[in-house]
């Protein structure tokens, strides 16, 4: 047990005192015959995840299942058949039964991630499945037993969702028996240093580098940044560094921070009225704030205090762009004269030479594919790309659009870095797995706005390459085309097979 809570990294007081309550949780947890709820709170990126899994892997029921769903990254169509599962002929296209993840976690523990974002219409069933400790699959007329230990995390109110409406009562009182918060980044202190250290000496060991250090003035940049991200933002930050550095120092600058100075003030974000539901009111708001900093990334990722990266993958899943959301402009009228409208811009086209990346997770029952996206995206964001498409089983990502040495050694970076993560919960017990294809290729690119957007010529035949590629890959394979190798031979060690090339290594320059 002692082990397993060394997951939780960190000499804070808050930190302490989580790690003691888990013990005395764990002590009691071999004696009790049925274990309440736990909820864990705390902001985006602070780690609940990894508080879950400790507490599951550091009691009697490690060696059951782990089954952990992102109640906000699956559809609520398909989110019903996922959690409780369905017969044959329960719906369109359900010409197999399937288990949901109630089974599949039985006897072990099942986590739900940002359950205060589940739909209405699923919280009852969910209550009575909590209640009753048997699930009904859809389609089926009978309940099966299930004994799970139920972990749910949320970086909403609940309290607040319950009084809007927006969460039941009863069933907030069931998930909530028992509730641990985790402190944000930026109130821990020296525990930023120390998981600075552990995910840069991590990176350099899982991608074969030598070591990397952080010099003091990294080490100050560290402690001054204000985290909005968290730890997820942190973890990302040196797996980044330590991949696009050639150094053994990390220097501050390296970091690539947001200046103190160049953030907004949230009050100039504007008030946002209800817009009837959590997602519209989180889709609002960031709305407002694209608006209020002229569609500035860094400005408003300061003004909502959320990483970049974060923002962009909200921006994604909200489908807001920069010229979405810019400021209509119009001209003022001189006294007396006829009101005249100001002139649409029209787009400036030119050819630009793209990578693409594509990933796709190999499905499986123990595999939260929403939370495998999520991950994608974070990897694709930190190396400097956009996701340009998401499907069911994977994203396609675009690197180039934004100024950068080398598009397609950053695309491989990021598929390495998607590698690794998926490597990471197969350790963990998941069976799934991700194969990621890259290709380059010359697209006609128009500057509206502050979007840059592709042109629909040439992604058919574009998409239909990457496609081909993904499907002659293994598991666990980077597969690249021969236009992308001579920009990937001087940092990694590549075998041609047949029509394709594919990555078999990370080797430093």
């Amino acid at each position: 047990m002692t082990v397993a809570l060394e997951a939780l990294k960190g000499r804070s007081p808050r930190i302490e005192a989580i790690r003691k309550q888990v013990a005395q949780l764990l002590a009691r947890q071999t004696s009790a015959r049925h274990l309440p709820a736990i909820l864990i709170l705390g902001e985006t990126g602070t780690g609940k995840g990894l508080l879950a899994r400790t507490f599951h892997e550091a009691g009697p029921r490690r060696d059951n299942p782990f089954v952990d769903i992102n109640c906000a990254a699956i559809p609520e169509t398909l989110l019903e058949a996922e959690l409780f599962g369905y017969e044959r002929g329960a719906f369109t296209d359900a010409r197999h039964a399937k288990p949901g993840l109630f089974q599949t976690a039985h006897g072990g523990t099942l986590f739900l991630d940002e359950i205060g974002l589940l739909p209405a219409s699923l919280q009852s069933k969910l209550l009575t499945v909590l209640e009753d400790r048997s699930v009904r699959r859809l389609g089926s007329t009978r309940a099966e037993p299930v004994d799970v230990v139920l972990v749910a995390a949320t970086s909403v109110d609940l309290r607040r969702a319950v009084a809007d409406g927006h969460f039941r009562e009863d069933l907030y009182h069931r998930v909530a028996v028992i509730t641990l918060e985790l402190p944000p980044l930026r109130t821990r202190g020296k525990d930023i240093l120390i998981l600075a250290d552990h995910f840069l000496a991590r990176a350099c060991a899982d991608y074969g580098l030598p070591p990397r250090l952080l010099t003091p003035d990294a080490r100050d940049a560290l402690m001054a940044h204000r985290w909005p991200g968290n730890v997820r933002e942190l973890a990302n930050a040196m797996e980044r560094v330590a991949l696009l550095s050639d150094r053994d120092e990390i220097t501050g600058a390296m970091l690539d921070f947001l200046p103190p100075d160049d953030a907004i003030d949230p009050a100039d974000a504007g008030h946002v009225a209800d817009a009837g539901s959590l997602e519209g009111t989180l889709r609002a708001r960031i709305e407002a704030a694209l608006r209020a900093s002229g569609g500035n990334i860094r400005r408003t990722a300061a003004a909502l205090g959320i990483s970049r990266n974060t923002l962009r993958a909200r921006m994604d899943k909200y489908r807001l762009r920069h010229h979405d959301v810019m400021r209509p402009r119009t001209l003022r009228p001189m006294p007396g004269s006829v009101p005249t409208v100001a002139p649409t811009a029209m787009p400036q086209w030119e050819r630009r030479h793209l990578s693409f990346l594509r990933v796709k997770h190999v499905e499986s029952p123990t595999v939260d594919v929403g939370r495998a996206l999520e991950v994608a995206g974070e990897k694709v964001r930190a190396f400097g790309g956009r996701i340009e498409e998401t499907s069911p089983t994977g994203v396609i990502a675009v690197f180039g659009l934004e100024p950068v040495d080398n598009a397609a050694s950053h695309a491989a970076l990021a598929a390495l870095a998607i590698q690794n993560a998926a490597s990471r919960a197969r350790t963990a017990g998941s069976d799934g797995g991700v194969v990621c294809a890259i290709h380059c290729a010359d697209h006609l690119v128009a500057h509206h706005d502050a979007a840059p957007v592709i042109g629909i010529d040439g992604k058919a035949a574009t998409w239909s390459i990457l496609e081909r590629m993904v499907a002659a890959g293994a598991s666990g394979a980077i597969v690249v085309s021969s236009p992308v190798a001579p920009f990937l031979v001087r940092r990694f060690a590549l075998q041609r097979v047949r029509i394709v090339i594919w990555m078999s290594g990370w080797s430093s320059a």
